[in-house]
């Protein structure tokens, strides 16, 4: 097999693959680098759950995860009637899903595995810790759809950008879409030394400072949310620790005032794209403690619901929007 992924992910110890939609080609992205990595202890997790035959939302049929003997993996116990690999119970986690608790186990044979993991960033990190401490050299994460909250989980991650015709709507709106998270992701660290050290340290959910990293006064109404009005006119930088919406940066536009929108990392841009440039337009910006990494671009031109896009026409539309590495997985096998 043509190495593709492998060469674009680096030495990233965590990548994680992440869809506009459902259906987009997570899966057969992550196992087309799993095939890539043969020579690397691999651990993995998912975010929902994956690896089954047919899709238990929608009926299509999907791929399967497999792996070769010596992989480590995180599931629910309930998935584990469902793997026909030889594996060995490594430990449990505090992580309990609607399929039971998740374990980590290490696959003693090759073969099919499911994937039923932990649905909360904060889960991730520990996750990835215990795999390191039982000899991975790389996790891989298959988020749910749609889940970009999910690619920031550890420091030093990158992700996998995976697009296609299970997007609704044609070519040019899929290539949109594609450039605005592309550009969330483009998000810059502060170049001020004061004002990225505080950032890198900041845990409130909300806090306010000047473009030079002083902490200024911030006016919070009763549900704990910043009293909008009463930020200043001038430009300063207002910190937010959860989720970035477009109803939020739309509010924020309306104030009519040059601000800097900053957060933990992109993966908490969670703005549609016309909100997005409508706060551009009126003087907004946005900006990030730690920049992750978009190390490519997945495009799948078939859909699971039975459309069919022109490839190389999505290939070339993806590749004119983006600064990033286009490639159709299916190709090159």
């Amino acid at each position: 097999m043509t190495p593709m992924l492998a060469p674009l992910v680096g030495d990233a110890p965590t990548v994680t693959f992440i869809g506009l939609c459902k259906n987009a080609g997570k899966t057969t992205a992550m196992c087309r680098l799993i095939e890539e990595l043969s020579g690397e202890t691999l651990a993995m997790t998912s975010v929902g759950r994956d690896g089954e035959r047919t899709d238990v939302v929608t009926g299509t049929e999907k791929p399967e995860i497999w792996v070769r003997s010596g992989t480590l993996f995180a599931t629910a116990r309930g998935m584990l009637p469902l793997c026909d690999t030889t594996l060995r119970v490594e430990g449990v986690t505090d992580v309990m899903t609607p399929l039971g608790a998740v374990g980590v186990f290490r696959a003693l044979s090759d073969g099919f595995i499911q994937l039923a993991g932990p649905s909360a960033v904060n889960q991730l990190g520990p996750l990835s810790q215990t795999f390191r401490a039982l000899g991975a050299q790389r996790v891989l994460i298959d988020g749910a759809a749609g889940r970009k909250s999910l690619a920031g989980a550890e420091a030093g991650a990158t992700a996998v950008l995976c697009v296609g015709a299970s997007v609704d709507g044609g070519i040019p709106f899929i290539a949109a879409e594609t450039a605005h998270i592309c550009q969330l992701f483009a998000a810059p660290e502060a170049e001020d030394p004061g004002l990225h050290a505080v950032l890198d340290t900041e845990e409130a959910r909300y806090a306010l400072f000047s473009l030079q990293g002083e902490r200024l006064p911030l006016e919070l109404e009763q549900s704990g949310q910043p009293a909008w009005h009463t930020l200043p006119r001038e430009h300063c930088v207002l910190w937010i620790g959860g989720g970035i919406t477009g109803p939020l940066l739309r509010t924020l536009a309306r104030r009519g005032a040059p601000l800097t929108v900053a957060a933990p990392d992109a993966t908490h841009f969670l703005c549609d794209r016309g909100s997005a440039e409508t706060f551009r337009r009126c003087g907004g910006s946005l900006m990030v403690a730690r920049r992750l990494r978009i190390a490519a671009v997945t495009a799948n031109p078939w859909s699971a619901y039975g459309k069919h896009l022109d490839g190389p026409a999505l290939l070339a539309a993806l590749r004119e929007v983006v600064d990033v590495p286009v490639v159709d997985v299916r190709q090159e096998a």
